[in-house]
This record gives structure tokens, C-alpha cells and sequence, in this order.
């Protein structure tokens, strides 16, 4: 489709803005082997633009999901009309939020870089370029639901059920890629029964938390991990321990002066040894 097209001229005219800048900062970088706080601020806004930049490719390469699948699709039979659904449904919502994340992180982006002490007006400029990116990926996406809802009614003419994503099969995904996470201070986590308060014994072999045997997890916060790729915690980087086990090099953690992200580059290697997030707030 057109629209599509014209996005990926914007997306590569915003890469193009967006690289420069990389290249400046390295520059910088060389020239000054200690990092002052002035960079160390540059480094983590830019960290935080290249993940919006890398969800905008994400949601394009969705998008020409959709068209591919919605393409043609009164000559298919009926189990794989049922299937598409399904597909199309879950590239939709992926889109939703991934684009929902991205509006967060440059808004808070924008507001902490407005407020430092290091503020860095060719940021703000770049800032400005992603959010007319975003605002205008949001209006196509708008459209694309649009198209979306009409073909709906064709694949529900051409089955046997009304409801494409029948009921066991979204029950079945629910669980299949829920996940959960929670974050507080020490003794938050311990009185609602998450921590429990280690012997000094523990502490000479270089324990700091241990995890209860049992908690309630409906004191979680909870997630898809299909489309949760970060999650924004209003606290500076150096305050904050993961405790759980997730594995290595499936995300970071990113953050300025006030606030982190943790960036999950790989969903499922990140839940794979535990479902369940624990971050103390040191």
C-alpha cells in the first residue's frame, strides 16, 4: 500500500537524522576517555531513541505482515481463513502496544531531558523528529484497523463460526505467554510476603534478598510477553537489583538521572528460567 511506502521514506529519513547524531556522539567519545555526567546523560537518551527507533521498525515489519495475510483472502478454505484471524489479531496487538511503549519512553524521554541540568538541544530536536515518526505511524495504524474491521466481516462470512479467535484458543494463549513483575523497596517486598529477611549468616556469603518459597502473585503487575519489550521504572538506574533470574545478555537495564528502563532484547529468553520479575528499589 502507498501509506506503507511513504513510511519507510519517513523511517529512513529519521534513521538518517537519528545515525548522524550517533556518529557525533562517537566522536565526542573519542576525544574524552572519562565519561562526565553531561555524556553519561547523552548516552542514556540516546539508548532510549534507539529502542523507539528499533519498535518503529518492529511495527513496519507487522504492518507489511498484515497486508501480506489480509491479501487475497477470499481464495483460501476455511481452516486457514481461521488461522489468518488469529495471525492478523496478533499482529494488531502487537503493534498497539509496541507503539503505546514508544509514545511513553519519548515522552518521558523529552520531559527528563527538558528538566536536567545537562540538557542537550540538538536531543530535543531529535526527540521532535521521532515523535512526528510515531504521531505518524499512529495515524497509519489508525487506518490500517480501519481496513481491518472490514475484513472481519469477510472472514467471518467465510467461516463456519462467527468467532474467529474462539475462546479455548485465547484461554490457551493467555497462559502460554503471561508473565509477571513487581518492584519496591526491601521492605515493601518483605511485608507483602515477596522478600524475606535473610540471617547474618547468609549476608557472609554474599547474600543480600532472598525470595520467599510461596507468594501471591496477584500482587503482580502482569504482562504479555509477547508484547512487553520494556518497562519504565521512575527511579535512577543505580537504585535498582533484579533479583531474579533471567538470562544473561536477553536485556538491559538503561537510565538518566531520574529515571530507568529495562530493555528486554529477547522476551524469550528473558522468561525462561522465571515468569516472575522481582526488582528491588535500593
Amino acid at each position: 500500500m502507498d501509506s506503507v511506502a511513504l513510511s519507510e521514506r519517513r523511517l529512513r529519513a529519521a534513521g538518517v537524522v537519528f545515525f548522524a547524531f550517533l556518529l557525533v556522539l562517537s566522536a565526542c567519545s573519542q576525544e574524552q576517555q572519562k565519561k562526565d555526567p553531561r555524556q553519561e546523560h547523552i548516552e542514556s537518551m540516546m539508548a532510549i531513541l534507539a529502542q523507539v527507533q528499533k519498535n518503529l521498525g518492529r511495527i513496519q515489519q507487522k504492518e507489511a505482515v498484515v497486508e501480506r495475510l489480509s491479501t487475497g483472502i477470499e481464495g483460501r478454505d476455511t481452516t486457514n481463513v481461521k488461522q489468518i484471524g488469529r495471525d492478523i489479531s496478533s499482529s494488531i496487538r502487537f503493534i498497539d502496544s509496541t507503539l503505546a511503549a514508544s509514545k511513553n519512553l519519548i515522552k518521558k524521554l523529552e520531559a527528563e531531558n527538558r528538566t536536567s541540568s545537562y540538557r542537550v538541544a540538538s536531543l530535543d530536536r531529535l526527540v521532535s523528529e521521532m515523535k512526528v515518526a510515531l504521531n505518524t505511524k499512529d495515524s497509519e495504524v489508525t487506518a490500517l484497523k480501519g481496513q481491518m474491521k472490514n475484513l472481519n466481516k469477510q472472514i467471518s462470512s467465510l467461516t463456519a463460526t462467527v468467532d474467529v479467535l474462539d475462546r479455548f484458543i485465547q484461554d490457551q494463549e493467555v497462559q502460554l505467554y503471561t508473565a509477571y513483575y513487581i518492584s519496591g523497596t526491601f521492605n515493601d517486598l518483605v511485608a507483602k510476603g515477596i522478600l524475606v529477611r535473610i540471617n547474618p549468616l547468609e549476608k557472609l556469603f554474599g547474600n543480600e534478598y532472598r525470595l520467599a518459597s510461596d507468594f501471591n502473585v496477584n500482587l503482580f503487575k502482569k504482562v504479555d510477553i509477547t508484547e512487553t519489550r520494556d518497562l519504565f521504572f521512575d527511579k535512577p538506574l543505580s537504585s535498582l537489583k533484579i533479583i531474579t533470574p533471567h538470562t544473561a545478555g536477553s536485556y538491559e537495564l538503561v537510565g538518566g538521572k531520574t529515571s530507568s528502563i529495562l530493555l528486554i532484547r529477547n522476551e524469550n529468553d528473558f522468561w525462561q528460567k522465571s515468569r516472575c520479575l522481582v526488582v528491588v528499589i535500593e
